[in-house]
């Protein structure tokens, strides 16, 4: 017993000593990331599953130096004005007061501001494509589509029995064939329109043309307000990392509703430019994640308040990417967007930004000024020439078609 004694105290003492020098590392990394100068960059992640757009060369006139107002993107402190912002990112659990995650719902601003305003539109055309048009009542929401891959989630969630059809009316597992739709026409036309009525106070609240959302739902999902194929991209509308984080750029006052049911409202108070990038990146993927509604233990496998709720995101998020395109025409020709470029043409190069990306977008508008003096979506249309962005012409073109 007597050799086992100093063999205990050494083992005893090695025992502390670990303790001691694991702590102190600790205490230096947690430091260090309270001292870690904040850097406010817009280089803006790049989508991930649609496209793969590169980032935008050094010496682009673009999103390397498209910093918005920080006076408006970093709101200080409410209580404390003058405070000097400071890198600590602190999880915090949403209270009573401050909202629950699961049934977040923006609410509108208090001051509608359109499109049209943010790019200084002098005057809106009286002749708009129906899409741009705003409907004077729901009912001209009404469509009777058929909707391949909804048909397939129809029936794979047991909405609808297709099981008199081949395969159980299957194609793949994502597209229904022709008889699994035939089949699950009835709901199909119900499904598409279930949601009008939110959709279209959604477009009077937020001030944003009701059939254009609607367009963009069906084109991105066909209503389907999950994951398609990837985890990445999520919602009605197909929200990726790209698209949360224009969001939470250009809408400070979206920012300041979500932000603080994911983090400490102490964080929140930097602004989106003024928090470290590891809480950035936690807020645009908490922001995907709460688009999707898919629910597992819901009737019909989707959590329909959670649906509903995400509409409003949307809209933001088309008002957002509004923002961008008013920012990169501004770099790119030192004017706003509504002096060098008309309505019309605006709304496509932001639904090509909706769909490609501010690096594919960016430089289509730099190389059409740069080669031709002016911006028009005819002109611009032909300089989304790299495969990652080819996608984008198509797809104005699909939101476009009446």
């Amino acid at each position: 017993m007597r050799f086992f004694k100093p063999v205990f105290a050494a083992i005893f003492v090695g025992v502390i000593l670990g303790l001691v020098f694991n702590i102190v590392p600790l205490k230096n990394q947690l430091d260090q990331v309270q001292q870690t100068p904040v850097v406010a960059s817009t280089d803006l992640p790049l989508p991930v599953l649609r496209k793969t757009e590169q980032p935008l060369s050094n010496n682009s006139a673009s999103l390397q130096n498209a910093e918005p107002n920080l006076a408006v993107q970093q709101p200080q402190s409410q209580t404390n004005p003058t405070a000097t912002p400071t890198a600590t990112l602190i999880a915090f659990t949403p209270t009573p007061t401050s909202g629950s995650f699961e049934e977040f719902e923006p609410r509108p601003p208090a001051e509608i501001v359109t499109c049209a305003e943010i790019w200084s539109v002098p005057e809106i055309p009286l002749n708009l494509p129906l899409v741009l048009e705003y409907p004077r009542s729901v009912e001209e929401l009404y469509t009777e589509y058929n909707y391949y891959y909804l048909a397939a989630m129809l029936i794979q969630n047991k909405v609808v029995d297709a099981s008199q059809c081949p395969y159980n009316g299957l194609q793949s597992a994502t597209t229904a064939n022709q008889c699994g739709v035939e089949v699950a026409r009835p709901v199909i036309i119900e499904w598409q329109n279930q949601y009008d009525s939110k959709i279209f106070e959604t477009g009077v609240k937020h001030g944003v043309p009701a059939r254009l959302l609607k367009k963009i739902f069906a084109i991105e999902s066909q209503f389907w307000p999950a994951i398609y194929i990837d985890i990445l991209e999520s919602g009605f509308g197909q929200l990726n990392d790209t698209g949360a984080d224009a969001l939470l750029l250009y809408s400070p006052y979206f920012y300041a509703q979500f932000c603080p049911l994911i983090l400490h409202p102490r964080t929140c108070d930097q602004g989106y430019l003024g928090i470290p990038e590891s809480a950035r990146a936690l807020l645009r993927g908490a922001l995907v994640r709460q688009v999707n509604a898919t629910c597992t233990d819901c009737p019909q496998g989707v959590n329909r308040q959670r649906a509903l709720n995400s509409i409003p995101i949307f809209a933001e998020v088309v008002k957002a990417n509004c923002s961008q395109i008013n920012q990169i025409v501004q770099n790119t020709t030192n004017k706003k967007a509504g002096q060098v470029a008309d309505y019309v043409d605006l709304w496509k190069f932001t639904m090509a930004n909706y769909n490609a990306g501010p690096g594919c977008t960016a430089r289509a508008i730099e190389s059409a000024w740069k080669e031709e003096g002016e911006l028009t979506w005819n002109i611009v249309s032909g300089y989304f020439t790299s495969k990652e962005c080819q996608s984008a012409p198509f797809y104005v073109s699909d939101i476009f078609k009446d």
